[in-house]
């Protein structure tokens, strides 16, 4: 009795998905522009920024996302970006 066996090939995917955003700020001179990862922290994000402009420590600075603040320590995907989007930063400013 022949028995037939079919070899089944699983294929995983090894590319990760990558978006560009945009990051907006008052420094002009700036790329803008950044690649990440949708399974990355943001937080890798904001230290890129950071280091772009100068800026010691990002969390002096606010970043919002549809005008809700960015939490460092969520993906692009839990936050919601897609291809293109754009997120605003804004400096810190502390009354006395």
């Amino acid at each position: 009795m022949a028995s037939n066996f079919f070899s089944v090939k699983q294929e995983y995917s090894t590319e990760v998905s990558m978006i560009n955003v945009k990051v907006l700020s008052q420094l002009y001179e700036l790329d803008p522009y950044f690649r990440v990862r949708c399974d990355e922290p943001l937080r890798q994000l904001l230290i890129r920024w950071s280091d772009r402009a100068n800026v010691e420590d990002y969390r002096t600075c606010r970043f919002l996302f549809d005008g809700k603040r960015i939490n460092e320590n969520q993906t692009p995907d839990e936050a919601g970006l897609q291809n293109g989007d754009c997120i605003d930063v804004f400096t810190e400013l502390i009354g006395a």
